[in-house]
């Protein structure tokens, strides 16, 4: 054993040095990619613009949606049979000019309907208004052409204000109740709405087996369930969408629920504070989603915002206090823009995947977590190569076959997540026909794009 083991050990380091080869053959598409779940979010924070200021920048991300929390801050309901759009209507107007559709979570409590500040009272004292408001709501956003992609009824009702907003459901049953009511009055002012829930914190709350059961059996109306996760796992976010499926093929009156993971991201009380693991992570989640063909998925979330107690009167004074300190206080590694506006390298991530919009094409040579995807966009085909793992050795060389792109110009792009500028960075510039001399170095949570004209 004494000779057989330094033996090996020399094997596994020649292996390992070896560069891992990537094949592609940009001639022969293989199918098309398909990002539905490209979405964003912006958390229920404050009633000054959230979106407004980076249009620009998140036009340049091609969002499928952007989800809003319409929270009780936008003050759409201030008084009986009274209306006032105007904080709304500058946010969803803000969404639109992104390329978006706004998908709204509904999570308002006006104080005439709810005059007692408690997130375990759940029923307006007067239903009939209630389903007015939801009614003039749709209507208006219908005039308006807004074009909403999706009404969620609620926002973590099973977690209530520590989820940010003011609903807590300690029953599916009185859960389920809120909901028939609420879609009912959507559904009178857009009869084309798609509305759905429950907009769960856990994928395995017991709200979504109720309103699964509740909505089959009732025949009210479900176009999409929706459900969180925070979670360094890409794994664990595309198994929830298999978990779901399966519950839902129990009902056969819901084959055509689509699936909304309205709120995801790395696992926010023990960050991965690794500079290049997040945009990694958002490579590798996206394309898992894509492979289980996901509906929805909205990125949580755009914008880190520093929020005033005072615009949180809907909530209990623990509640407020929970949201001053969490967001004016602890740390934040969640948003594409910290507290200042200024870019994160998660952006640059998205910026990639928005490329995508024509072809895909086979990929060989994947091994563990050397992940790749090829497709087209504006013209060019690109291949994005990056690295998933925290362990193995600290650098693996990949060189690339490719076939279809002879004598184009191409670049080599590093996504340097720890700089503190330029986060882009040309390390190569040529012409195609060299790329196969081209050594990609990668070390963990490392990314390359390259671009053949």
């Amino acid at each position: 054993m004494k000779t057989i083991i330094p033996l090996l050990a020399f094997t596994l380091a020649i292996t390992a040095a070896e560069p891992v080869r990537f094949r592609i053959d940009f001639s022969k598409p293989d199918g098309a990619w398909n990002m539905p779940a490209l979405a964003l979010g912006q958390g229920g924070l404050q009633s000054d613009p959230m979106i407004e200021p980076h249009i620009k920048e998140l036009r340049q991300l091609r969002p499928r949606t952007i989800r809003l929390f319409l929270s009780e801050y936008y003050r759409i309901y201030p008084d009986h049979d009274v209306y006032d759009w105007t904080r709304l209507d500058r946010e969803l107007k803000a969404v639109r000019a992104t390329g978006g559709q706004p998908a709204l979570a509904l999570a308002m409590k006006p104080p005439v309907l709810y005059p007692k500040v408690d997130h375990f009272v759940v029923h307006p004292n007067r239903y009939d208004e209630w389903e007015r408001l939801c009614e003039a709501l749709a209507r208006h956003c219908r005039e308006q052409r807004f074009d909403v992609a999706a009404w969620e009824v609620c926002n973590e009702p099973d977690i209530g204000e520590m989820g940010g907003t003011p609903h807590y459901f300690r029953s599916a049953d009185d859960y389920n109740r809120f909901y028939t009511r609420t879609v009912a009055g959507i559904l009178r002012g857009d009869p084309d709405a798609r509305v759905g829930g429950p907009t769960v914190a856990s994928a395995d709350s017991m709200l979504i087996e109720g309103l699964m059961a509740h909505c089959a059996s009732n025949s009210v109306p479900l176009h999409f369930l929706s459900w969180h996760l925070y979670s360094d796992s890409p794994a664990a976010h595309a198994g929830n969408i298999a978990k779901q499926r399966a519950r839902l093929a129990r009902y056969p009156q819901l084959k055509n629920v689509r699936l909304f993971i309205s709120e995801w991201n790395m696992d926010l009380m023990r960050p991965n504070l690794a500079p290049g693991f997040q945009p990694c992570f958002i490579l590798e989640t996206m394309r898992r989603y894509a492979e289980e063909k996901l509906d929805m998925a909205a990125y949580y979330h755009i914008r880190d915002c520093f929020v005033d107690p005072a615009d949180f009167d809907w909530m209990s004074s623990g509640g407020r206090r929970f949201m001053a300190h969490w967001w004016n206080t602890m740390p934040q590694y969640s948003a594409l823009f910290d507290h200042h506006g200024r870019v994160r390298p998660a952006w640059y991530a998205f910026r990639l995947l928005g490329q995508l919009e024509g072809p895909r094409y086979n990929v060989e040579g994947e091994q563990d977590n050397l992940r790749a995807i090829a497709g087209d966009g504006n013209g060019y085909k690109h291949l994005i190569v990056w690295r998933y793992e925290a362990r193995g050795p600290e650098e693996v060389v990949v060189r690339l076959d490719l076939a279809g792109v002879k004598g184009r110009s191409c670049r080599v792009v590093e996504l340097d997540a720890s700089a503190s500028v330029n986060n882009i960075k040309v390390i190569h510039f040529g012409r195609s026909d060299e790329l196969g001399n081209v050594q990609i170095e990668l070390k963990p949570w490392d990314i390359r794009w390259i671009e053949i004209e």
